[in-house]
């Protein structure tokens, strides 16, 4: 029997560990693939920054590429940051419904328990 109990607590975790996944999967794919594209435009301002240092003053045209390459570079970030906030605010939503769901679910067994153990009416005919 022991073995039994063993395996059903695996089937029970492995269970629990499918359904976690599922819910928080496109979550979690969503942060990593942002949080890459954040490491790939972090180490690419570097180089901006860098090429902006090298780049001659006296010329006209390359301060104004230095200077639009600096606002893209603003740009880029705050698409990022809002990007994130998106991200938050669609787990926060969803975690949010699942507490709702569940309130709803307890209610009504709640409900169901107490129409059972009430006695039953009578009909007055």
């Amino acid at each position: 029997m022991p073995f039994n109990d063993i395996m059903n607590k695996v089937r029970k975790w492995d269970n629990m560990t499918a359904k976690w996944l599922m819910r928080h999967f496109y979550l979690t794919f969503f942060q990593i693939v942002l949080f890459i594209i954040f490491l790939f435009w972090f180490v690419n301002m570097f180089n901006v920054i860098d090429s902006n240092y090298q780049a001659a003053k006296d010329s006209a045209i390359q301060r104004i590429m230095i200077a639009q390459s600096n606002n893209i570079t603003i740009i880029v970030f705050l698409l990022l940051l809002n990007s994130f906030w998106m991200l938050f605010m669609f787990s926060s939503m969803q975690r949010i419904r699942s507490q709702i769901r569940e309130m709803s679910y307890h209610i009504s067994r709640l409900r169901f328990q107490s129409n059972k153990n009430s006695p039953p009416k009578k009909n007055n005919n």
